[in-house]
């Protein structure tokens, strides 16, 4: 599919070509067992950490932080913190004991998934004021550590509200453009990078406010980590892709896939589509691939949106 200039990505004002992701030829991503020692050993433009785990009063040190952002050949590597902003997680410092009994009005149900996971109203301001727009907020809290921007998860969580909020769509484009506007004035060319959702993108406000958007799952994953996607859902994520690409947005891919005929067949697309790639372990327990085997690598995401009752998302 060759990139148009679409109407959106002509009201873009930004040249992401100035934009320090646009260089990055490799990305890992770990949420678990985080040692960052063992990261700083590899050769990755990018790495998305998640915040809470390490040996900091409050998730990985400043010096551990300061320490990945150069890599062993002397480059600078971009470090970004997980940051759910679609779910309540109770094992995170803002986590209030109370909301098990009594939750706030912000607080949506559980996440069968995922154990301590919570969906939240995403357009109420209490759970953005937890967000961000205080130096104690997460955000806040992420940019005195010293991270070069954020890897916002659950953007998709408006899926979960469309059916009772029909404009829960515009109200998850409000939440990142403010969000990355509060980061921006607190420390200008502070990196935001959502997942997921790119069907966003046609919006141009959203589009200006991001500065790349991974992507998990893209061409296999939806029924096993080694099952191709059906045709129609990767041509909807390509034509939904294409304000991006004529944007010159950054886009970072993840897919899960282990057996080489596939990798190969995944790699040359993505080559083909101009996006970063990154095989990893479904349990994003280590980097790479080679790592001991997690409880969690075999499992397979629900698809998001699909209309079935059943899914935990």
């Amino acid at each position: 599919l060759a990139p148009t200039r679409s109407a959106a990505a002509e009201q873009v004002n930004r040249d992401f070509r100035s934009n320090p992701l646009s260089s990055a030829r490799s990305w890992g991503y770990q949420l678990q067992d985080i040692d960052a020692h063992q990261i700083d050993k590899t050769d990755y433009d990018v790495v998305v950490v998640d915040a809470g785990s390490g040996d900091g009063a409050w998730g990985l040190s400043q010096r551990e932080i300061r320490q990945l952002k150069t890599k062993p050949d002397g480059g600078r590597r971009i470090v970004l913190a997980y940051m759910n902003i679609g779910e309540a997680e109770d094992y995170r410092y803002y986590w209030n004991k109370a909301w098990a009994k009594t939750p706030p009005p912000w607080m949506g149900s559980a996440n069968c998934r995922w154990k301590g996971d919570h969906r939240v109203r995403h357009w109420m301001g209490d759970w953005q004021n937890i967000m961000f727009g205080s130096p104690r907020s997460y955000l806040g809290r992420l940019i005195a550590a010293g991270y070069d921007g954020v890897y916002l998860d659950r953007v998709d969580i408006y899926y979960h509200w469309r059916s009772a909020r029909w404009q829960a769509g515009a109200d998850m484009v409000d939440f990142v453009v403010r969000l990355a506007g509060w980061a921006r004035k607190q420390k200008p060319g502070f990196l935001i990078v959502p997942q997921n959702s790119e069907e966003l993108l046609s919006e141009p406000r959203y589009l200006a406010a991001i500065d790349a958007i991974g992507k998990e799952d893209m061409l296999f994953g939806d029924r096993g980590n080694d099952v191709e996607n059906a045709p129609e859902r990767i041509t909807r994520a390509e034509r939904n892709f294409a304000p991006a690409r004529a944007a010159g947005l950054p886009v970072f891919t993840i897919e899960y896939a282990r057996k080489p005929a596939n990798k190969a067949r995944i790699a040359a697309r993505h080559e083909k589509l101009g996006f970063t790639l990154y095989f990893g372990p479904r349990s994003l327990a280590y980097l790479g691939q080679d790592g001991t085997l997690h409880p969690e690598d075999g499992d397979t995401e629900p698809v998001a949106g699909t209309g079935d009752t059943q899914t935990c998302e």
